[in-house]
């Protein structure tokens, strides 16, 4: 195998191009570090901000006043010459030179590339966790995320007439996007009791500092009431029917512990379900370059212990935004902030006097944005019991391999010895497809749990090792030079 290898060496790499990474960016150029950023996609802005393909316009992209500030980082560092931009480029793993130099692994527009720099920055976001329920794979079921994506880069609605359930709520902000765009909504579920609203309570200074954030929602929540959507709290889908596409959503109401409550089923009919349970961090390249981590289901995953500078326990690897536990853009915003003068703290750019001073702002600003993540995970919180009780033996649970829930739990009644997540994956191949346990690792540790009595931190996660995402064979064994 021949790797293309920049001759370049960089102050800093920094994989991922949303908010946190942004945002160390402006701190690390305007200090004279060089700089490259990898990004999966063909522009910065991350998830939040997905940008519309250049040339490509967009009326009224992500209007309202909750984006200012995201959109105007975006616009100051979009472009910037003094940064080397690498779109298209998926990262697969890091290494150690023998200089002490990182060299980070990717597949780019040009085949599989190595770029080495002396500090690495990992802010690569999270993704959408699914739920493993009958239907669950029926195509028009698929993560509001993933609608609202559609609707961000390219305005192209997922179908005609929606479905949203789940327990975040980021599903009533997409919902009112779709009805804006000439969609119609049958309904909007959350899993949880309405009795979570209240949670609020506990932090009275929050409708204050979050103004515009609780203010987005109420006008989410008035724009479906007026055009007669209902909003229903203690309700889940327990089954989708359909095979090429969706025939039929089954919902039934559940307690706040998430058992089948006592008002039976009901039916939608609409060609797109978008699921809103949470999401999960994306902390494999991380972990896989040996980053200390520990496991909170409510916060998303394997999240990735840091330091007050945002280092990481590998020396020189810092890590900002969802990947320290999930928070949403402003917070991520703010760690990418202070990891990027760690980051000129740690190449001896600037002074510890300088950094302390400046950094302080942004540590108050995350402290506000944590507060505010706090509530949000104490509102979301999936029901205890509901993954357990949606899920049958037919249910699938890992779509890569195509296994269901009944394999799983038949081979763990076999094979007792088992007690990691390991051993479990070699026999099981739950996680050994292409998305390596992204999608099913929180439904396989819930499902293992019930099953065993062992949690995520006696299991452990699923090894993180090179690559930690698919390699095209093409370039792996293509005879390119060396550069």
């Amino acid at each position: 195998m021949t790797v293309k290898r920049s001759s370049a060496v960089y102050d800093v790499a920094i994989i991922g191009a949303g908010p946190a990474g942004l945002a160390a960016a402006s701190e690390l150029v305007a200090a004279g570090a060089r700089v490259v950023i990898l990004d999966e996609q063909q522009r910065p802005g991350g998830q939040i901000t997905r940008q519309p393909p250049k040339g490509f316009r967009v009326t009224a992209w992500l209007k309202g006043g909750l984006y200012d500030d995201l959109k105007s980082l975006l616009g100051r560092m979009e472009d910037n010459p003094d940064i080397d931009w690498r779109f298209f480029a998926t990262v697969s793993g890091m290494s150690r030179t023998d200089e002490g130099l990182f060299r980070v692994w990717c597949q780019g527009q040009t085949g599989l590339q190595a770029i080495d720099a002396r500090r690495v920055l990992v802010a690569s976001g999270a993704y959408e966790r699914p739920l493993v329920f009958p239907g669950a794979t029926v195509p028009g079921v698929m993560g509001a995320g993933a609608i609202q994506t559609l609707l961000k880069s390219q305005q192209v609605l997922a179908g005609d007439t929606f479905v949203f359930a789940g327990v975040h709520p980021l599903q009533m902000v997409v919902a009112e996007q779709v009805l804006a765009a000439g969609g119609h909504v049958e309904a909007v579920l959350f899993a949880q009791p309405f009795s979570r609203c209240f949670s609020v309570l506990k932090y009275p200074d929050l409708p204050f500092s979050h103004w515009r954030t609780f203010l987005a929602g109420l006008k989410a929540y008035r724009a479906l009431r007026k055009a007669g959507v209902p909003v229903r709290f203690g309700v889940a889908v327990s089954e989708v029917t359909g095979r090429e596409k969706i025939d039929g959503i089954q919902v039934m109401s559940v307690t706040p512990e998430g058992d089948k409550g006592p008002s039976g089923q009901k039916s939608f009919s609409a060609d797109c379900l978008g699921l809103c349970y949470g999401f999960q961090v994306s902390s494999e390249l991380a972990r896989q370059a040996g980053a200390d981590h520990y496991w909170d289901g409510d916060a998303g995953g394997w999240l990735v212990s840091a330091d007050p500078w945002g280092e990481s326990s590998v020396s020189g690897l810092f890590v900002a935004g969802e990947i320290t536990g999930m928070a949403g853009a402003d917070a991520g915003m703010a760690e990418g902030h202070i990891a990027g003068l760690g980051l000129l703290r740690s190449l001896n750019l600037t002074g510890d006097t300088k950094s302390e001073a400046r950094v302080s702002r942004f540590r108050k600003r995350l402290k506000r944005h944590l507060r505010f993540a706090s509530y949000l995970r104490e509102f979301s919180r999936l029901p205890a019991r509901l993954a357990a009780n949606l899920r049958t033996p037919e249910s699938v649970l890992c779509r890569c391999e195509n296994i269901r829930c009944g394999e799983l739990g038949q081979l763990l009644d076999d094979n007792m010895h088992l007690a990691d997540a390991g051993s479990i994956k070699l026999l099981s191949r739950v996680g050994m497809g292409l998305c390596q346990g992204r999608l099913c690792y929180a439904s396989f540790e819930d499902s293992v749990a019930q099953k065993t009595g062992k949690c995520a931190t006696d299991l452990g996660p699923f090894q993180a090792q090179w690559p930690v995402k698919p390699l095209s064979i093409r370039d792996i064994i293509a005879d390119s030079e060396t550069t």
